[in-house]
């Protein structure tokens, strides 16, 4: 890949992409979506998530390649958005013996514990903005906002 710039998970926070495409909470709720979609890529979980995060990565690219003038394509923007996801201090394993969702996670202990048990998170959910940024930190994944709103309602049943 020949691109001139990195693509990052926290450029969907850039006050030109809030401005011109979505509003802030609208912004966490795609990179949910997307950083679940890429941790999940490999269990079948991501099948779940796949239409939504495609269709944002999308959206995002045709506001870089506007703004910036870029060239990129959605495979190469996966892939850096991939590597990013996987360079965490506290990856799943490869092998689980099962699958949970991590509710009220905060910065996450009761995820390393149940990764630590063989587990793989498919779902989670913090409102508090500090806690989600330390959760992304930790694990890759930002969690999904607060449990009772409606968007989030509806990617939690995951079938």
């Amino acid at each position: 890949m020949d691109l001139k710039e990195k693509i990052s998970i926290e450029e969907f926070d850039g006050k030109r992409f809030k401005i011109k495409l979505v509003e802030p909470e609208e912004i966490n709720h795609r990179k949910a979506v997307i950083t679940h979609y890429l941790h999940n890529l490999e269990n079948g979980i991501a099948k779940h998530y796949k239409e939504s995060a495609l269709k944002y990565i999308d959206e995002f690219l045709d506001f870089k390649k506007n703004e910036f003038n870029l060239s990129l394509v959605a495979d190469e923007a996966i892939q850096y958005l991939l590597f990013e996801s996987q360079n965490i201090p506290f990856p799943p394993q490869d092998k689980y013996k099962f699958k949970f969702i991590d509710l009220f996670a905060g910065i996450g202990g009761f995820r390393l514990a149940m990764q630590n048990l063989g587990g793989k998170c498919v779902f989670t959910s913090e409102w508090d903005k500090e806690a989600q940024k330390t959760y992304r930190a930790n694990f890759g994944d930002v969690p999904f906002g607060d449990i009772t709103k409606r968007r989030n309602k509806e990617v939690y049943k995951l079938n």
